[in-house]
């Protein structure tokens, strides 16, 4: 039965989980709907495992290394997988709110990205891509985690300066846990992406030398040097102070998660449907005589 499980299966079920997370945020007792929110979440994350499972069978690769389309479902994977466990030890916890639309957007996204095994992962240098892949998507989802950890302290702060009463279904964290949070994921994230860049660097220093050479001039690689940077300002400005500005380091952090989000849904889908006019090596393969791998196939299959 799990064999034939498809992305819709799942996004269904994390479609219902957002719905029901903006019911118990709209209703005064909402105490009835945390149960049905962990079934539905822990039924899509099943489905979606299986699917995963499912493609690595069929290409023969881990999930993040066969496809710019897989990635995007083990980073919403590593997402839901965070919000059940959360929901676990503080049930009263409203990030569902804010988790779900992100994990929805990667879902939609991978739609709209290359489903094809990638022609550049070469037996020689599988390990390290691996490492590479692995160590940016959870860099990625810690910056994902710092931009949900931010939004939630924005709301916090304008809600106790406002003095605005929520629901019963709309909890949060006081404003110091939501800054020592951040600053913990922030914390993780800048050396995980740090290595995985640096590797990705090697990596591509590596594959010039051959017949796929790898530009550096790739927008992912582009825009997730952007988001380093700013990344890396956000460190050296909670190191600097003994007492920085929450609010500043909030604000920064929700631009850095904004422009990661760019990278890993906006330049792979406009690089993938060829809006940018852009080979680009995370979204969109080639062959190695430089044909793409759509071309190859149609002429395989004709």
């Amino acid at each position: 039965m799990l064999s034939n499980v498809t992305v819709f299966c799942f996004m269904a079920s994390y479609l219902v989980a957002f719905g029901l997370e903006l019911a118990r945020f709209l209703r005064k007792k909402s105490g009835y709907l945390r149960p049905l929110i962990f079934m539905f979440s822990l039924a899509g994350l099943v489905a979606q495992t299986a699917y995963l499972f499912n493609r690595a069978r069929e290409t023969q690769l881990p999930p993040l290394l066969s496809s710019s389309h897989d990635w995007l479902i083990v980073f919403s994977w590593l997402l839901v997988a965070i919000f059940l466990f959360i929901n676990l030890i503080d049930e009263e916890l409203s990030i569902g709110l804010f988790l779900f639309p992100l994990v929805l957007a990667l879902v939609v996204a991978s739609y709209f990205v290359d489903d094809v095994t990638n022609a550049l992962v070469q037996p020689a240098i599988r390990s390290w891509a691996l490492l590479h892949a692995s160590l940016l998507v959870l860099g990625g989802v810690g910056i994902a985690l710092c931009f949900v950890i931010s939004a939630m302290y924005l709301i916090q702060h304008r809600r106790l300066k406002q003095k605005q009463n929520f629901s019963e279904g709309f909890n949060l964290p006081s404003l110091a846990k939501l800054a020592r949070l951040n600053r913990w994921a922030l914390m993780i994230s800048a050396p995980l992406l740090t290595i995985g860049m640096g590797i990705g660097i090697g990596m591509g220093v590596y594959v010039r030398k051959g017949a796929q050479a790898i530009s550096f001039l790739d927008p992912v690689i582009i825009v997730y040097e952007i988001v380093w940077v700013a990344m890396m300002v956000s460190v050296i400005f909670i190191l600097r102070k003994k007492q920085p500005n929450q609010k500043h380091i909030a604000q920064l952090t929700i631009w850095t998660g904004g422009l990661l989000l760019l990278t890993v849904i906006g330049i792979q889908i406009l690089t993938n449907v060829r809006i940018l006019n852009y080979d680009s090596w995370h979204s969109y393969y080639s062959s190695p005589n430089g044909e793409s791998l759509e071309s190859t196939a149609e002429r395989g299959i004709s």
